[in-house]
């Protein structure tokens, strides 16, 4: 009898244990024309799950380990609904009313999610309805509306960062605080390092943190003052060949290197700075070098074909060079020395030419 019990009490518990692995998904879209469509449950970017849509309802059963940010994900044809929700022990409400608005419920994590998406929702209305009247009042000068607009963005940014603030000191310990974070530090390494300090152990390890920590530590490699961090691109000359970063930086000039995209709009921006330098400057004590990186080769070929670019060109680098540089969006202009060490980064605009003639007349 006793051996009975003891077993029936350690089944009791696996079950116990599996419960509270357990979790149920319920959500509905409120437009009707995605019935048949189907929803995919995704963690990580990676897709777990997929169901049906059916009656405006979908719903998805599964065990988790630990509490992890989801996005579900409706296509059909050309329109689309995403959520992001928690995925957590429990029974999870998702209700997808339109592309902007969604309402989570029925567990705890979920539930202070979706106060904190509310709260941040009404910051940015406020903000906009804000805008757009300054946009339409005709008696304001530019220089007024400049101003104001401005302000206005100033006020939102403190909001938001409050908001951000206070979830982060409530979920420190949890998948929330990872959220809250990384809204906070904002690719800004100092801030990250300094809320990764005080941050839980769920926090730490969670994919995005874990990701940016290894981002932050690329930025401090490769601050002003360090010595640049070689890279080999396997076919990218022109010809297809390899080249190596360092063919070009560490050989006694300033090289000024510019990691770009065709299909970004700021990169665009910059080429005629970036040509009206190379005119100016180009000769043996200085060099541009375009690098493309999350690029097509066919791509890069064609822009260089429209762009005022007159200066060597590494192709198809794609993510290696941004993984080693700590670099999230483009373009990224850095400055290297004469012996490759870093001069400057995020260099823009006038700031190029500025900060060229200052390091050529020495």
């Amino acid at each position: 009898m006793k051996c009975n019990l003891v077993f029936l009490a350690i089944a009791a518990m696996m079950v116990s244990c599996g419960a509270n692995k357990s979790y149920t998904l319920n959500g509905s879209v409120a437009d009707s024309t995605f019935n048949g469509a189907t929803a995919y449950l995704y963690i990580n970017g990676e897709a777990q799950d997929s169901v049906a849509v059916e009656n405006n309802t979908f719903a998805f059963t599964g065990e988790v380990e630990t509490p992890a940010m989801a996005r579900v994900q409706i296509q059909q044809e050309k329109k689309r609904m995403r959520a992001t929700v928690v995925l957590e022990p429990g029974v999870i409400g998702v209700e997808m009313v339109d592309r902007s608005t969604t309402n989570l419920t029925g567990t705890p994590l979920n539930e202070a999610y979706d106060a904190y998406n509310k709260a941040s929702d009404e910051a940015y209305n406020t903000y906009r309805e804000g805008y757009m009247a300054l946009r339409q009042n005709k008696e304001l000068t530019d220089e007024a509306r400049a101003e104001q607009t401005k302000a206005l963005r100033k006020v939102y940014n403190e909001a938001s960062e409050a908001l951000d603030s206070e979830l982060f000191a409530a979920h420190k310990e949890d998948i929330l605080g990872a959220t809250a974070m990384l809204n906070l530090s904002d690719y800004d390494a100092v801030k990250f390092d300094s809320l990764y300090a005080i941050a839980g152990e769920v926090v730490k390890n969670a994919p995005n943190v874990v990701k940016e920590k290894a981002r932050c530590e690329a930025v401090k490699n490769t601050s002003e003052g360090k010595m640049f961090v070689d890279f080999t691109i396997e076919k990218g000359n022109a010809d297809g060949t390899p080249v190596k970063f360092s063919d070009y930086v560490g050989k006694g000039k300033y090289v000024l290197v510019d990691f770009w995209a065709s299909w970004c709009g700021p990169c665009r921006g910059e080429m005629p700075n970036l040509a009206n330098v190379y005119k100016q400057y180009k000769g043996d004590k200085f060099e541009i070098v375009g690098v493309a990186v999350w690029d097509e080769r066919a791509d890069t070929e064609k822009a260089l074909g429209e762009l005022p670019i007159s200066w060597p060109v590494i192709f198809d680098a794609q993510k290696i060079p941004t993984d080693l540089y700590g670099i999230y969006g483009i373009p990224e202009i850095i400055l290297f020395g004469p012996d490759g060490t870093i001069v400057a980064r995020g260099i823009r605009g006038e700031e190029i030419g500025k900060k060229i003639a200052e390091v050529m007349a020495e």
